[in-house]
């Protein structure tokens, strides 16, 4: 597991914040491709656009989303908005392997 070189209160400058920011943004993008590659993956299991979409799983999670961020202190909607739009952009690219594995 991920664990930044120093504490937020441990930093003395804008420069060592700013290197421990970007140092969580790498690894929060790391966690998103493997997050993605687990989405390419579901497609195998499922064989239609309706199954790719699953609106009432995608509110389900969005809304947990949301819940899991306010636990952390913060702003539930703004957390929601994010993963509407990666859950989106995630559908989409679902569509797009689903339409070739049907080609095939």
């Amino acid at each position: 597991m991920f664990k930044p070189e120093k504490k937020p209160a441990e930093c003395y400058s804008k420069e060592e914040i700013r290197q421990q920011i970007d140092l969580l943004d790498k690894e929060i993008i790391r966690l998103f491709s493997l997050r993605f590659q687990y989405v390419s993956e579901i497609v195998k299991y499922k064989t239609d656009a309706e199954s790719v979409v699953a609106q009432e799983r995608k509110n389900q999670v969005i809304k947990l989303r949301g819940e899991w961020a306010e636990e952390h202190g913060l702003d539930k909607e703004t957390f929601e908005q994010i993963y509407c739009f990666l859950i989106d952009h995630n559908i989409s690219k679902e569509l797009e392997i689903l339409n070739q594995k049907n080609v095939k």
